[in-house]
């Protein structure tokens, strides 16, 4: 075998390590699986669901959705703010979620790009991040805006 193959192969095995997808997560992964349901975010401490609501939700459904969310003995689910939910953008690989791949960790699952978060920009407007493009919008809720919904658990650390 050359060189030049032997430095190939290693070269994919490492990338392959790199994105391990369960709790053999590589020493150093930003986000550790803790369930089928939940990933920890090493920098800062959260919890975060690791699949969306997978139909949509308008804005007021979405928060609703994570205040009642259990998952086994966890509670205290929220919508994240603008700034934890933008953490989670900027993956260097690119996940399929809906039609559009998004720059966000292969840990997740989204059925779309666009993610409600608990910011408001006024009395009727919301804030959700395009998980494709970085972009963060804020348009008036009415008369019926759904965005996916990703939850958060935990109190937010500099990351």
């Amino acid at each position: 075998m050359s060189a030049s193959v032997r430095i190939a192969v290693t070269l994919v095995l490492a990338a392959a390590a790199c994105s391990s997808r369960g709790g053999d997560a590589p020493a150093g992964a930003r986000f550790v699986v803790v369930g089928p349901e939940v990933a920890r975010d090493s920098r800062t401490g959260l919890e975060w669901t690791r699949h969306d609501d997978g139909a949509g939700l308008d804005w007021n459904k979405a928060e609703s959705y994570c205040q009642a969310l259990a998952i086994g003995d966890a509670r205290s689910w929220r919508l994240p703010d603008v700034a934890e939910l933008r953490r989670l953008y900027g993956a260097p690989t690119r996940i399929p979620c809906g039609n559009a791949t998004c720059a966000v960790d292969p840990v997740f699952t989204l059925t779309s790009p666009y993610v409600w978060t608990a910011t408001a920009r006024g009395p009727s407007a919301r804030t959700y991040i395009d998980m494709q493009f970085g972009t963060e919008l804020s348009p008036g809720v009415s008369p019926h805006l759904v965005r996916r919904t990703l939850c958060v658990r935990g109190q937010s650390a500099p990351g």
